[in-house]
């Protein structure tokens, strides 16, 4: 019996078995093992020998003081012994299902678990009255009270393995292998309508990197909580990982799917309270539409993420379903990504420079490297488009030392009081050894760290993890003045100003646009600088086009100012020659920029 155990056989064939096995060694007796569940129910596992109908009844049936001799057993957790059923009280509320099947008399035993919980009982009935247990009955239900016990044990450890393998342990919902499992199952059956939903939580990271990950496990099981309640018994829900779900369902009618989205959406706008802070969760969802046929999860998951994909890209909280020129755009992308590692390994990326210049003294305080591509084919492709090309692609780190180490290069011609200025992204922040990096290209081009600043958004510096702070840290050891770029366009906190890592703070171009004309972007301009001048940070400005401009900063305090107006980017060959028009460029701009 342990042999067959070990093999795997599976509980309700070894219980059959067993109890074959104990009726042949016994005389005249039928054999029954019942489970008992959580809410005190005994549930027949096996009993081969008992008549059909009285089986049937024995499902469900409750365990208490007087319930039979099962459930009497379970209920007190040691042996009961009825020799009569038609008179014994035990039998008072239960003996009506018995008697009729010519069962007169049984002795049940509990089955212990390790923790001393009841799991389940084992049963000996007789056809005749004023019939109890033997010597030898009681060897054989004592070896078989143990090996159930053994039985039913290594059962639940196997239930447990295999709920771990399809269960979420965070949310308590199928995970991605329960997931593509029911799916491919029911692809497989009889034709039908269906369509997957990709549910990806808008700016989760942010959260889990800014309160950590205790914040965001709640989040998650908060968002699998509402997502659980507002969906119909009919539609699988699963977690993929991450902040990814999915919803299995029949039916692709675009009308009804699209009606299930804005529910879904609805359902995660309520304020979540968690740690003492309160998000507005919102989503992206893209639906892919179909029928079933064998193999075709592939293309329902792949098309449901090209869809979902475009509702990120098209403002998130929302949903798209997917159609064939979404397919298109994809090959596009992958052409372009393809393109692009072309023009990392020949030369068809290069830089530009954009001069920076001191307020108070009207001299350049730095030029920033800006990265240019032009396309043999397309012509000029803008950083905008390639630079999460490259990110996705994990090109970044690759392009991001090239940059570095070229305009380092190009930096060291420069007057000395001059600094150069290089856009940082936040994966390269993760890459281990990356300040390595940055000290080999500054040793090999022998550009001082001092006139080094490097510039990153406010995601760089919310990223909270490990691999960040110690970037960061070691960035500023070395020498290098730490920028915070596009500053208020993100996700902005006081609490990045008390960051003493960085040094600088750039206001973004979308601010400076609205001087002049609009109170509220010259309310938190003025607010911008002032804070950051009582911390001791320098203000850049960019994308100054007007001497108005130029002139409000000015009187508010801005150190340094960067944009058309000053000069638009250029090549490396016109540095020299601009730099030598310097003193003319301040006498004009003195004449521009000031009453």
């Amino acid at each position: 019996m342990l042999r067959e155990i070990a093999m795997g056989r599976d509980l309700p064939s070894f219980a059959d078995l067993l109890c074959r096995s104990a009726e042949q060694l016994a005389t005249d007796v039928i054999c029954s093992i019942m489970t008992l569940d959580g809410d005190g129910r005994l549930h027949l596992l096996a009993g081969p020998s008992l008549p059909d109908s009285y089986r049937t009844l024995l499902h469900g049936i409750p365990c208490g003081p007087r319930a039979g001799s099962c459930g009497t057993a379970a209920f007190h957790g040691r042996e009961v012994v009825v020799t009569d059923i038609e008179s014994d009280p035990l039998w008072e509320v239960a003996r009506g299902l018995a008697l009729p099947f010519g069962l007169r008399a049984c002795w049940s035993s509990p089955i212990i678990g390790d923790n001393g919980r009841v799991l389940a009982t084992f049963a000996f009935y007789y056809r005749t009255s004023h019939r109890g247990p033997g010597e030898m009955e009681r060897r054989i239900v004592e070896t078989c009270v143990d090996l159930c016990a053994i039985a039913i044990r290594h059962h639940d450890a196997q239930t447990r393995v295999q709920r771990l393998a399809f269960i979420d342990a965070l949310t308590g919902l199928p995970n991605r292998a329960a997931f593509e499992e029911f799916a491919e199952r029911a692809l497989m059956s009889e034709a039908h309508p269906v369509a997957i939903h990709y549910i990806d939580v808008d700016e989760f990271k942010l959260i889990n990197d800014t309160l950590g990950h205790r914040a965001g496990d709640l989040l998650l099981n908060e968002i699998g909580r509402r997502l659980k309640a507002v969906v119909s018994d009919d539609v699988f829900l699963a977690r993929l990982g991450g902040d990814e779900f999915v919803l299995y369902l029949r039916g692709n009618d675009p009308a009804t799917q699209a009606r299930l989205a804005r529910t879904v959406l609805e359902a995660l706008i309520p304020p979540v309270e968690i740690m003492e802070h309160s998000f507005v969760v919102t989503a992206s969802i893209g639906i892919a539409l179909g029928r079933s046929q064998d193999g075709y999860l592939e293309e329902l998951s792949r098309n449901a993420d090209i869809a979902l994909y475009r509702a990120k890209a098209e403002g998130r909280n929302t949903y798209r379903l997917f159609s064939d020129d979404m397919a298109g755009e994809t090959q596009e992308r992958q052409k372009l990504k393809a393109d692009l590692r072309w023009a990392i390994d020949h030369d068809e990326l290069h830089l530009v420079y954009q001069p920076i210049m001191d307020m108070q003294t009207r001299s350049l305080s730095s030029f920033e490297a800006l990265l240019r591509w032009t396309h043999p084919e397309r012509g000029p492709i803008g950083p905008d488009r390639f630079i999460p090309l490259a990110e996705e692609s994990g090109l970044i780190g690759k392009i991001g030392l090239w940059v570095l180490r070229r305009a380092a290069r190009d930096a060291l011609a420069w007057p000395a009081e001059i600094a150069l200025a290089v856009n940082i992204s936040p994966l390269q922040l993760k890459q281990p050894g990356f300040v390595l990096e940055v000290t080999r290209a500054l040793r090999d081009s022998g550009l001082p760290p001092t006139r080094l600043v490097l510039e990153m958004t406010e995601t760089a510096l919310f990223d909270n993890d490990a691999l960040t702070r110690q970037a960061l840290t070691e960035l500023k050891a070395l020498g290098a003045t730490i920028a915070l770029d596009d500053f208020g366009t993100g996700y902005s906190s006081l609490s990045l100003i008390r960051d003493r890592r960085f040094r600088q703070l750039k206001i973004d171009k979308s601010f400076v646009d609205g001087i002049r004309s609009c109170r509220d972007s010259e309310a938190i301009v003025r607010g911008t600088i002032n804070i950051a001048r009582q911390m001791g940070f320098r203000i850049v400005a960019e994308g100054i086009e007007y001497a108005s401009q130029l002139a409000w900063l000015e009187a508010n305090g801005c150190d340094e100012a960067q944009g058309y107006l000053i000069s638009r980017p250029m090549p490396e060959k016109d540095i020299a020659g601009f730099i030598r028009a310097q003193a003319h460029l301040s006498t004009r701009l003195n004449a521009a920029g000031r009453p």
